[in-house]
């Protein structure tokens, strides 16, 4: 009797605590869907990197409305025609600016999907295409899909200009391989000679400028030469493994495109000239109408601007730490966790998943499952994908094209009926 209110007892209590936990949960779910609105958000804006370009703004509008006013014989005001002239310029090379970060914000995000596609090719081919008849073969394919997630995280390094090899995430991928000093495109030349490296071919620091995803696509050349070699996948697999690891190189390319072809100096030295030197003299075209109101106004119009040249600024390369960059860190984990979820497999077999007791392919015409629907007759298969009445099954293998020619003759039956019945109509 009392292991009876001991049992109850428990499930009253396993009750409450999932009545309690739901409750919490959807809390959670409501608190979830309550974001902070967009224009109380702090975090991933600009104000913290222009606020103090801001206060020195306001300031120094404060001190030339103050003099305007404090001394009637110094008369600061300015015509305020230089306004319209001054912003539409000012205001069309910031679209510009703007437009052109995004562009390569853009570019590099395109790029980064094209990598990933190489690499779920390439994990694909390996683990599913190359034929494992020994042990060695199950060894070897999984060693070249380690090197595969240490392209990516290499690559990851590689934008944000880290070229050590001893990284957290790279350095159980890379213990067994060789730290070379290849030259990269990141840096200049002049710069890469410049660096005291301890030894020819060694890198040990993540100064010394080294391309570690050229030396990894080298080491999945030789594996994909080697599979080739011993005929241990279909020639269609091999050229899929090489178009792939050329996709990854050209992708590498274009990383570094967008890192070593920033906005021309020029181009940027003369928008922030142009920008400051506006904003220096609004001050002076306003002061004469607006008095003290000039320092709210000139505030908020060096925000509006300064806010548009600073996003153009950090956009500008998408592969570093700030909060509007690229989260490749993020990128990275999803598709190792990826890689790593189709190793944990084997290829299924077709009549696994096909010939399975679950599986109704002729669904919602027929309730069979493929096991009792693969002992009919092909006719009677498509009797049950097309029910048409009256339609006449030859003895060929491709019984609907029978379908289709009856169907064609109904149409042409049809349309004559319609037509005799209009012109009956007609004549009466």
């Amino acid at each position: 009797m009392c292991d009876i209110h001991c049992f109850f007892f428990l499930k009253r209590i396993t009750f409450y605590r999932n009545c309690v936990l739901y409750h919490l949960v959807k809390i959670f779910k409501k608190y979830e869907k309550m974001r902070t609105p967009l224009m109380l958000r702090f975090k991933g804006t600009v104000i913290i990197e222009i606020w103090w370009h801001l206060l020195i703004v306001i300031i120094y509008t404060g001190i030339i409305v103050y003099f305007h006013l404090s001394i009637p014989t110094l008369n600061l005001d300015i015509p305020d025609s230089l306004i319209s002239i001054l912003g539409v310029v000012i205001g069309l090379l910031l679209v510009f600016r703007t437009d052109t970060a995004y562009d390569r914000y853009w570019e590099g995000r395109k790029l980064w999907s094209e990598m990933t596609l190489h690499i779920r090719t390439l994990t694909r081919c390996i683990w599913i295409g190359v034929r494992e008849t020994e042990v060695q073969h199950i060894i070897e394919k999984k060693s070249a899909i380690n090197i595969l997630i240490a392209f990516v995280l290499a690559t990851k390094h590689y934008l944000r200009e880290e070229y050590a090899h001893d990284f957290d995430d790279l350095k159980p991928l890379l213990n067994h391989l060789r730290k070379f000093s290849t030259p990269t495109s990141n840096v200049s030349m002049e710069t890469q000679r410049r660096i005291n490296v301890p030894c020819k071919y060694m890198a040990h620091d993540i100064i010394t400028p080294s391309n570690i995803p050229l030396e990894l696509a080298y080491y999945i050349s030789s594996y994909v030469n080697s599979v080739n070699e011993r005929n241990l996948a279909e020639p269609y697999i091999v050229s899929s493994m090489e178009i792939a690891v050329i996709g990854t190189m050209e992708c590498l390319t274009g990383f570094e495109r967008i890192l070593r072809t920033p906005i021309p100096l020029a181009y940027s030295v003369h928008l922030h000239h142009s920008t400051w030197l506006y904003i220096l003299a609004l001050p002076f075209q306003l002061v004469g109408e607006l008095k003290w109101w000039t320092i709210p106004v000139v505030g908020l119009t060096s925000f509006f601007l300064l806010g548009i040249l600073s996003i153009g600024w950090e956009i500008e390369n998408p592969f570093g730490y700030d909060a509007n960059d690229l989260p490749l860190d993020d990128f990275c984990q999803v598709l190792q966790q990826e890689i790593l979820a189709i190793c944990e497999r084997k290829l299924p077999s077709p009549n696994e998943w096909i010939f399975s007791h679950d599986n109704y392919p002729l669904s919602p015409q027929s309730n069979l499952n493929a096991e009792l629907l693969s002992k009919k007759t092909i006719q009677e298969l498509y009797r049950i994908i097309s029910p048409i009445r009256g339609v006449k099954y030859s003895t060929c293998t491709a019984p609907h094209l029978d379908i289709i020619r009856e169907g064609e003759e109904t149409d042409r039956l049809l349309n004559g009926k319609i037509k005799d019945m209009i012109q009956r109509k007609m004549s009466r």
